[in-house]
This record gives structure tokens, C-alpha cells and sequence, in this order.
């Protein structure tokens, strides 16, 4: 999509299947001096630069980070074994059931779309006053569709994804809740489903092929009416910074001899507490409002939350933004501590996590972070590392790039 301006951009240089593997500080460590990058094909080489930022997501700059010791014994930005550590994803899953009133003829919970064609969807959220007094964190929900596994949703495009299961990618497979193995029973009941209405399943096959697969812009999830007229609760929720939720490296390595990662997402009570508190406050307003009902086992949270775990690609705070240098990696301006030249861009560096997807944070810090190396940055265009920045090495020949990668 972008080719064609990074292509005409005087002042980008894109080096494809170019692997860092290797962030070289001076000897003293308060500068990076270079980067190695390798390729499959056996090809190496150095790239030299005034600054220098990483923007490789939540999970491989905490890879990276930890992979160099040669000059910091436990990685860079890590003498306080904070890189890795604090790894959030979102809280999120599907639970209860949601009646409406007369069937929920007036339910509309698909996506509506702005003059730009951006989708927009509707959604349930907590108000600030009341995550402040119950001390809980950030949540939202949207109505969902059935369980897929269960016939009795009478609805004949749930009943064909159910039967496909199959063909679709592991993750949206996961998200549809289809793990569970069909009795004889049980299947045909879906086929029957599936027959009843064929045309609406040939119509969702256009909409996906359509709307999803050939779209410049993609429609962003699968909707579904439901036929039996209720529906579950599609939630996500906010994930506490957790020290003990981390990510930790291997002694396997990969093809460019760089360790494997180990990841050991964890959760903890308060997380649970906060999906908890606000299911059961929407219970309470749903009763209350006269519309219809919603109906949740708590009990049922827990396991749901397991079931999705680490949740959708969202991988955050593993080199935490802060000021203080014994609990995050970062400073304000995603520096990294105590390195002069090196920043991140990206989630690695959220000190928390809300319950949003992060991707426009993550355009917005990128945008200031340019700002900054902009601003501080000398006449020229690049501010200068050179030897003199290690006192070990003042006297050798000053090493300059003529433009940041």
C-alpha cells in the first residue's frame, strides 16, 4: 500500500528482510555505536547512525534488548531487570446473555460509517467517576453473537462457521469459541440450521469477500444478527501492570542466532475484579432500564479470561515508559535510560494498558517521538555520537552518519 511513497521519499531508505540482531554500544555503554543486521541468505552488515530508534513491538524489543549483553551484562536498559517485565495484552472474551425485549427487533450492533469511510462501532463503557469510586479499571463491552456451539442460535451463518471452523485462521477461529467436539446431534442440528437459510450465508460469503478480503479498507469483524434474539457479551477490559508478567529468553535460538523468547503472561485478581464489577453494574442497568436482560455466571469470567489469554497481538509494556530509571526503561521521551542516542517506538513502551487497541497511541507517541529528534537535533538535520560520547575511546577517529535510522 505504501510503496510507492517510500519509493519517492528522498528521505527514508527501506532495507527489506534486513534482521537487526545485534545493538553495539561503546564500550562504556552510554551510546549506541551501531546496529548488525543480518539476513537469512547469510548477507551481514553495519549500519551507523547518529540516533538510532526501534520500533519492533512489545515482544521483539524486549528480545533484542535482552539478547546483547556484551558490554551491560543484563541486557541494555536493564541493570534494574525491568526490560521484559510488566507484559500486557488486554483482558477480553465473550460472556452471559443478553435478551431483549420483543426479541430485539430495534438491536442494531453492527458497524455504522463516517464520510471518510472509517467504521465506527457502538459501544458499553464504564464512566470515569465510577472506575474511580470502585477503584477498577478500564472496561467497554458490545453485544456478540451466540456461542457458535450451541444450535439453539437458530442462526444459519453461526452454524456454517461452526462447521468450517476448520478453514479459518487460528485466531478469529479461537474468537468464535468452536474448540469444543460436535456430537452427532448437535451437528446435524447445525446443518439444519444452515439449510433453512442458505441465502443468508451466501450473503455474508459476498459481504466478507467484498467488504473484508478485497476492500482497500476492511471491514473489521464478523457480525452476525442473531436469529434466536439473543446475544453475548463481547468485552474487553483493562490489564494491571503486573512485574511478574514477563518476557524472559531461551537457550534455543533462531535461524540469525538470536535466543527464542519465553513468554509468561500472567493476570492477576484485580483484573478479574474489574470485568467482575462492571458485568455486574450492566446487569443492574440493563434490569433497570426495561429493555431486557442479562443474565452471567462470575464464575464464568475467570475461565474466560484463560481461554483468550494473552489476547490479540496487543503486546505492551515491556520497556515502560517513566521517569525514574529503577522502574522503567524509558524516559518521557522514549530514551532509553542512560543511552544517549537509542528510543523505542511502539507499545513496549505503555506503562499501562487500558482496554482500547493501542494502534493510534502508538501513531501518536511515534509523531512526537519524530518531533523531539526533530527539535533537538542540530541544524543539519542529525544530532552527533561520536567516540568522544566514550571516555574509553576519545582518542580514536569520530564515527558520523549522515542521517538517523
Amino acid at each position: 500500500r505504501h510503496t510507492a511513497r517510500l519509493r519517492a521519499a528522498r528521505n527514508v531508505r527501506v532495507l527489506l528482510h534486513a534482521n537487526v540482531t545485534e545493538v553495539r554500544l561503546f564500550p562504556a555503554g552510554h551510546a549506541v555505536e551501531s546496529l548488525t543486521v543480518r539476513t537469512l541468505r547469510g548477507t551481514e552488515l553495519t549500519v551507523r547512525a547518529a540516533r538510532f530508534v526501534l520500533a519492533t513491538g512489545g515482544l521483539e524489543t524486549a528480545r533484542l534488548w535482552l539478547a546483547n549483553r556484551s558490554v551491560v551484562p543484563q541486557g541494555i536498559g536493564n541493570e534494574h531487570d525491568v526490560v521484559g517485565r510488566y507484559y500486557m495484552c488486554h483482558i477480553a472474551g465473550a460472556v452471559g446473555r443478553m435478551e431483549f425485549r420483543e426479541g430485539g427487533a430495534g438491536v442494531w450492533h453492527g458497524y455504522d460509517r463516517t464520510a471518510e469511510g472509517i467504521y465506527c462501532r457502538r459501544r458499553l463503557a464504564l464512566t470515569p467517576e465510577t472506575q474511580r469510586r470502585l477503584r477498577i479499571g478500564n472496561f467497554i463491552a458490545r453485544l456478540h453473537h451466540p456461542r457458535i456451539t450451541d444450535p439453539s442460535h437458530r442462526t444459519a451463518v453461526l452454524s456454517a462457521l461452526q462447521l468450517a471452523k476448520g478453514l479459518i485462521s487460528y485466531e478469529y477461529g479461537k474468537r468464535l469459541h468452536g474448540e469444543e467436539r460436535m456430537r452427532t446431534g448437535t451437528w446435524l442440528r447445525h446443518v439444519r440450521n444452515v439449510a433453512g437459510a442458505p441465502h443468508e450465508v451466501m450473503a455474508f460469503g459476498v459481504h466478507m469477500l467484498r467488504d473484508r478480503f478485497l476492500a482497500s479498507r476492511k471491514f473489521p469483524s464478523i457480525i452476525v444478527r442473531s436469529s434466536g434474539g439473543y446475544y453475548s457479551l463481547d468485552f474487553h477490559a483493562e490489564q494491571e501492570p503486573n512485574p511478574s508478567s514477563r518476557i524472559t529468553l531461551t537457550e534455543e535460538r533462531d535461524a540469525l542466532g538470536v535466543p527464542r523468547l519465553q513468554v509468561d503472561w500472567r493476570y492477576t485478581a484485580g483484573d478479574v475484579r474489574t470485568v467482575q464489577a462492571a458485568v455486574r453494574l450492566l446487569a443492574q442497568d440493563i434490569r433497570s432500564s426495561g429493555v431486557g436482560t442479562f443474565e452471567c455466571d462470575p464464575e464464568s469470567i475467570e475461565r474466560e479470561i484463560l481461554y483468550y489469554g494473552a489476547y490479540g497481538g496487543h503486546h505492551l509494556g515491556t520497556a515502560r515508559m517513566g521517569t525514574d530509571s529503577t522502574t522503567s526503561v524509558v524516559d518521557p521521551n522514549c530514551r532509553v535510560h542512560g543511552i544517549r542516542n537509542l528510543y523505542i517506538a511502539g507499545g513496549a513502551v505503555f506503562p499501562t494498558s487500558s482496554q482500547a487497541n493501542p494502534t493510534l497511541t502508538i501513531v501518536a507517541l511515534a509523531l512526537r517521538l519524530a518531533a523531539h529528534l526533530a527539535m533537538s537535533a542540530d541544524g543539519r538535520g542529525a544530532s552527533r555520537v561520536t567516540s568522544a560520547d566514550d571516555p574509553s575511546r576519545r582518542s580514536q577517529q569520530s564515527v558520523r552518519s549522515s542521517s538517523p535510522v
